[in-house]
């Protein structure tokens, strides 16, 4: 049942604060084009809003076996053939830097290549960076062969004092080599799990497929908090087509279970099922069909990597991150105080009192954007249910030779 795997408070939380009305009907050309592209043959007339949603959800490449069935203006077809066209040759370049990678130590490659394997041809993903992860003695070892090689390093700092991977490029192709792969709140299972990358590298540089399913589930966890769109979602539902029927279930659980993100796999698989069109497993049927639409809700508003959300939208969430806290509101509003109020500035006995001043304004900015507010306090409950990884909580990182938060 559900309640062995969410907080039964949370979904009350939910269902208290949302109108659980279906909020999708305005999505469903899009999601009748990515049914047709892998499930059916079905006639479909396409308008231009439905291609440049494709756009926002990186996702433009799959229908591109059906384009000539489809029903649209004679413009937008040339139009989605040509950007159809420079993402094959973004692909050939790709693939190419990809074979001819100049690191000798063991490595395997994540996302990209090894999602795309699961779809009905590869190049019907849409591909961003190449991610590569050696034995950890090794990555260092792997960036001075890039080095060495032509690639020059593009990290930025922000990544640099991260110490997650370090950035490479060539020819317009990234490469990142990462140190640590788990985007996770907890030591231990980030540990967990960057074992078993490491463990499971070998000479054809692909993971075993549930090793693989992992990663890609990781993915969808590490990127939802900022906005995830449709392209990683799909990397998943044709992952779990291929590899996690009914039998293989009972040998996957364990590990998504090992490292908390058990009911992220459930809800998104169940998602796939109810809105995309991938058929049914007994395995996820106990999931909730109105967090399924929360959370399908989310992913079309998002976009790739959060490309839909509004600046309102981004500070809404950050006035009820904060919020939230009531000691840590009242250290911003202090903060902000003593930066924004020209008093302060010149009269030291007021400098105490900054945060009733900033308070106006943050108030202020509640009142106007209370709707945006509300969004985002049922925003942060699914995440909440769905347990996806939270900044705010520290997150697990790896620096010589152990996992510290």
């Amino acid at each position: 049942m559900v309640n062995e795997y969410v907080k039964e408070r949370d979904i009350k939380l939910l269902k208290k604060k949302e109108k659980m009305r279906d909020y999708l009907e305005q999505y469903q050309a899009l999601m009748s084009v990515i049914k047709c592209a892998l499930w059916d043959d079905n006639p479909l007339t396409v308008k231009q809003e439905d291609y440049d949603e494709l756009v926002k959800h990186a996702i433009i490449s799959l229908p591109a076996m059906k384009i000539s069935k489809f029903d649209l203006p004679e413009e937008l077809r040339d139009q989605w053939k040509n950007a159809i066209l420079r993402q094959m040759t973004y692909y050939a370049r790709y693939k190419y830097t990809e074979s001819t990678l100049p690191i000798s130590v063991p490595y395997v490659v994540l996302k990209g290549s090894s999602a795309a394997q699961y779809y009905p041809n590869p190049e019907l993903r849409t591909f961003g960076d190449i991610d590569i992860m050696t034995r950890r003695e090794d990555a260092v070892v792997a960036c001075e062969l890039l080095l060495k090689n032509g690639f020059k390093e593009i990290t930025s700092q922000e990544d640099l004092s991260e110490g997650r991977h370090r950035e490479f490029i060539k020819n317009g192709i990234v490469v990142e080599i990462h140190y640590f792969f788990a985007a996770l709140n907890d030591i231990y299972k980030a540990q967990l799990f960057d074992d078993l990358i490491v463990d499971n590298i070998n000479s054809n540089h692909f993971l075993p497929d549930l090793i693989n399913g992992l990663i890609l589930i990781e993915h969808i966890n590490q990127h939802l908090e900022n906005g995830l769109g449709l392209r990683q979602i799909i990397d998943w539902m044709l992952f779990v087509n291929k590899c996690l029927p009914d039998e293989q279930w009972s040998k996957f659980q364990p590990l998504v279970s090992k490292i908390g993100l058990e009911y992220l796999t459930i809800i998104t698989t169940r998602t796939c099922e109810l809105y995309l069109g991938l058929p049914e497993h007994s395995w996820c049927k106990m999931a909730d069909k109105k967090i399924c639409s929360l959370f399908m809700n989310y992913i079309m508003e998002s976009g790739n990597f959060g490309i839909k959300r509004t600046a309102a939208d981004k500070l809404a969430y950050s006035r009820y991150k904060v919020s939230s806290h009531p000691i840590q509101t009242l250290k911003t509003l202090q903060q902000k105080g003593l930066r924004d109020w020209p008093l302060a500035h010149n009269i030291p006995l007021l400098r105490p009192f900054a945060w009733i001043w900033e308070s106006r304004q943050y108030y202020k900015d509640l009142i106007i954007m209370r709707k945006k507010h509300q969004k985002a306090k049922t925003r942060e409950n699914l995440l909440n249910t769905l347990g996806v990884k939270r900044r705010d909580l520290g997150m697990a990182k790896y620096k010589d030779g152990k996992y510290y938060i």
